[in-house]
Order: C-alpha cells, then sequence, then structure tokens
C-alpha cells in the first residue's frame, strides 16, 4: 500500500476516535493502569473498554500497513521543526491509543483472578498481593512500546504514523536503513529534543539539509514526503 492512502488513513483515524467518543461517551472508568499514594490515601485502578479496543485493533492495524509500504519516495530537506513536534504528539497519542487498552487487559485479568469477578474497570484503595509488580510491569510494558514504535520505522526507513500524517519521514544520511539498538538510542535522545523545545530549533541546526542536533548525532535527516 502507499504511504498517501495510509496517511488518509491515519487522518480518518484521528478524526473519526474523538467524534466517536463525543458522540458515545466511555464511561468513567480508568484506561490502562493508576496506583500510587495521595494524600496519604492508597488507590489502585486499572481496566478497558471494548470501544477502545477497537481503536486499539485499528491503530495497530495501520501501524502495520505503514511498516510494510512501499518506500517512501523523498523531496526536499524538511527545514523547519514545527512538524517535528506536531508528529511527535500525534504519535504519542496514537501510542498510547493502541497501547493503554490492552495494557488495561493486564489488570482486569488479574483484578478477576483475584476475586472471581469480572469487570471491565475496577478501582480499589487496599493494597493486594501483585499490585507493586503490576505497576512495574505496566511501566516497563508502556517505557518498551513506546520505545519500539518510534525505532522500528527508523529501521525500516518509514515515517512514524505522525510523521506520516504530517508529511516527512527522517532517514539516515546515507540513505540506508539504521541498526536497531542505534534507533533505540535516538529515539531515546529524541525525549530529550522534545522536553528541550525551546532550545532545540536553535543548537547545532542546518535548515538546508532538514537537521538538528539529534540529527547530527545520529546522522539523519528529515525528508518532505513527495
Amino acid at each position: 500500500m502507499r504511504l498517501a492512502r495510509i496517511r488518509w488513513l491515519a487522518i480518518g483515524l484521528l478524526t473519526f476516535m474523538p467524534v466517536l467518543s463525543y458522540l458515545f461517551p466511555i464511561e468513567a472508568g480508568t484506561l490502562g493502569a493508576s496506583a500510587g499514594w495521595l494524600n496519604g490515601d492508597y488507590r489502585f485502578a486499572g481496566g478497558t473498554e471494548p470501544r477502545a479496543l477497537g481503536f486499539a485493533a485499528l491503530t495497530i492495524g495501520l501501524y502495520i500497513l505503514l511498516m510494510y509500504a512501499e518506500p517512501a519516495k523523498l523531496g526536499k530537506p524538511l527545514p523547519g521543526v514545527f512538524r517535528r513536534f506536531v508528529a511527535f504528539w500525534l504519535d504519542f497519542v496514537l501510542a498510547m491509543t493502541a497501547l493503554v487498552p490492552i495494557l488495561g487487559i493486564l489488570l482486569t485479568v488479574s483484578e478477576w483472578r483475584r476475586t472471581g469477578v469480572f469487570r471491565w474497570n475496577f478501582a480499589r484503595d487496599t493494597y493486594a498481593r501483585g499490585d507493586a509488580l503490576l505497576a512495574v510491569l505496566s511501566f516497563l510494558i508502556t517505557t518498551g512500546v513506546l520505545l519500539l514504535y518510534w525505532s522500528l520505522p527508523l529501521t525500516r526507513r518509514k515515517p512514524s504514523l505522525g510523521a506520516c500524517i504530517v508529511g516527512y519521514v527522517v532517514v539516515p544520511g546515507n540513505r540506508d536503513t539504521m541498526p536497531f539498538g542505534r534507533a533505540v538510542l535516538r529515539s531515546l535522545l529524541g525525549f530529550v529534543a522534545v522536553a528541550g523545545w525551546y532550545v532545540t530549533p536553535f543548537i547545532a541546526r542546518d535548515r538546508k539539509n532538514g537537521k538538528v542536533w539529534l540529527d547530527k548525532v545520529f546522522g539523519t535527516q528529515a525528508m518532505l514526503l513527495s
């Protein structure tokens, strides 16, 4: 499938999700996992929702299509950074849309086994054995999936879903693919670049070749999709 078709499918999904959620609000409850203490009170909550699982399946399907799409046709270097920041937050929303409902299954199944009663969402203020392990697993899974989400496109010379929507792709300067370990490191530093959004556009920036300091470190550049 061509990237242009996937782009319009992704735009349609981003439009469809909030419209459907507005017309048919998801019942109150936690999606994913939530654990901690607030003002000395313990709270552990988790869950998922059938419609959210449907959105997750659609997002994952689009991501898989993107990874096996036809090779990107590159245009000129992307001189600005605004699209990059927009793409990051689009990607974050899409990644969490895919991850959180599925992560919630881990919590609902665990609570089902503990109580013998299945509920899509639950919340309690008493500690149960295994809560700490589930909280740690949830954090590790979330971190791992987010890193994989951003790293895999770099290894296949493809844009992420967010980058595809706004029309650019990050590729190695030699136009080859990037080793997975190096792609993970770039994704990690990508969070640093976003956190330092107020200085990122001014450090070692090369507008002509579509590079910021992160690209200088890893030998990549941002190219417009033609």
